[in-house]
Parts: structure tokens; sequence; C-alpha cells
């Protein structure tokens, strides 16, 4: 598996990436089946991923097109023409999209990981870089500083050609950050993303994020929840596997949890809902990757 050092020339959504192939790798034939069906089943004629309306969304888009990228590996051949159909339709639908066009701090960072990804709007790419700057102020009173830098940190990572200023940058903003026992478990999983990429002492928050782990192998959105959900499970697996956390005493259960929760191609949210849909699944396989031998 990929680990994120200070020296990596591997960008940290590619290592995510790694851990969907892994995912997949360890599916058994007929579980890869059902998940390339279900690929196929989100992606609209236009060629964007679903949301859970029906529409094309960048946001389900990027899960989306992360998922299609690790099951282009030569070790997850697709059925029919599942690789090259859906990817042409999806570069296509990422083609068309200006970044300054699109609203939402979220929703362009979505676009300029995508854009990097498949190789097109590479001018754009550098003029939007000062548009997510204007978004990631504008959308502060919105959007938990944790959670913005750690998303700002993942797409910058892909495209600022300088390393230095961008964990200068990150370790301002990791300043102005507060996390304690009322913070949910996500904005808690990126402050320790950002702490293990400034090679800061972590220890506490660590220990705070592992007392997200609920009874049934999962994590809990907020501590003083009973259920556990399939989108904190994974945040905390991966920014604990990230920090060099021993996962073997939570694999057992957090496998079960995981394996409990994946029907007809799909991983569910865990807390309930049986809605099925490309980012529960996308947070299904990258917690399995994670855990994956």
């Amino acid at each position: 598996m990929y680990q994120y050092t200070a020296t990596s020339d591997i960008p940290l959504y590619r290592q995510m990436i790694a851990f969907i192939r892994n995912a997949l790798n360890s599916l058994d034939g007929q579980g890869r089946e059902e998940v390339f069906e279900f690929f196929v089943s989100q992606q609209n004629a236009d060629g964007g991923f679903q949301d859970r309306g029906g529409r094309s969304d960048l946001y389900y888009s990027l899960f989306g097109g992360m998922m299609i990228r690790a099951a282009e590996s030569p070790l997850n051949p697709p059925k029919g023409d599942f690789e090259n159909h859906s990817t042409i339709k999806f570069r296509k639908f990422i083609k068309e999209k200006n970044v300054n066009l699109v609203p939402g701090f979220i929703e362009k960072c979505c676009l300029v990981l995508l854009q990097k990804e498949l190789k097109t709007g590479r001018i754009s790419r550098i003029r939007s870089i000062f548009s997510l700057g204007k978004s990631f102020w504008k959308e502060r009173q919105s959007i938990n500083l944790s959670y913005r830098s750690f998303v700002l940190f993942l797409t910058l990572d892909a495209v600022f050609p300088f390393p230095r200023l961008l964990k200068f940058g990150a370790g301002k903003m990791l300043k102005q950050t507060v996390v304690d026992q009322h913070s949910p478990c996500s904005e808690v999983a990126a402050r320790v993303f950002l702490q293990k990429m400034l090679n800061q002492d972590g220890s506490k928050e660590t220990e705070l994020l592992l007392s997200f782990a609920s009874g049934s192998g999962g994590f809990k959105a907020f501590a003083h929840l009973d259920m556990a959900d399939m989108l904190s499970t994974a945040v905390a697996l991966f920014a604990l596997e990230f920090a060099g956390s021993d996962l073997r005493l939570l694999k057992p259960d957090s496998l079960d949890f995981i394996e409990s929760n994946f029907a007809d191609g799909a991983f569910l949210s865990g807390d309930g809902d049986a809605t099925a849909d490309v980012e529960y699944t996308f947070y299904g396989l990258l917690a399995l990757g994670v855990l994956a031998d």
C-alpha cells in the first residue's frame, strides 16, 4: 500500500485510488462484477454520476471517477465496454465544465481533481487555484476549517507545484483548528491527517479518533451516537492508516461491519439507510482497501 511521506511524489488522491483497487482485488469474481454493474447503473447518459436525485453531480462524479480509475487496473478486467465507454463519457462530462462557473468550494475541488486525473483543462487548473482560494474563504462560515483544509490540501497536493509553500499554508490553517469530544469524527480525522502531513505529534487526536469506534466495528459520526456509519468508518480508518496506527485490533470487527453493508454491488451507509449510491460505495471500498492485505 502507498503511504504519504514528506518526499512522496504520489498525490494523495491517487493513493486513495490504490486503496480502492486493493478493495476490488480482494473481492471475488462475482463481487467485482456486481460492483462494475452498479457503477454503470449510476452513470448518466451525459457521463456524470448520479446524486440521490438522479442528477449528474460533480461531488458524486469525483467518487465515480476515482472508482473508474481503480477498475481500469489489469487485475480487474472490466465487463463488456465498461472501461472505454464509461471513461469516454466521463471525460466529455468533465471537459465541458468550467471551474469558474461551478458553485461551491467542494464542487470546485472535485472538478480540479478530475481535470488533473483526466488531463483536461491544464490552463484552467492553474487559474483555478485562485478560484479555489476565494471560494475557500467565502465558505468559511458554512464548512468547518479542518474539513475545508483537508479538501483543499487533497486538491492542491495534486496540482500545486510548490509543496513547501503548501505545507506552510496547511500549518497556518492547522493552528486555527480545534477538535474535542463534541466534534464530528470526520473533522477529527481531518486534523489527524493534517498533523501527520506536517510531522506533528497527533497522539492526542489519534486517541480521540479511536474513541469513535463502536461495538459494531464501524466508527460513529459523533461520540454520543450508538450507530456507526460507512463515511465515518472510511475516513477514520484512512486517517489512522495515514498516521501509521496499528489497525490489527480493529480489523476483524471493522471488516464485519463493512461486509454486512455490502448489497448488490453497492455499500450502504451503515446507519440504517437502505439507499445505494456511489458516494457510500466509494467509502465502503476505501475502508475495505485500507484493511485489505
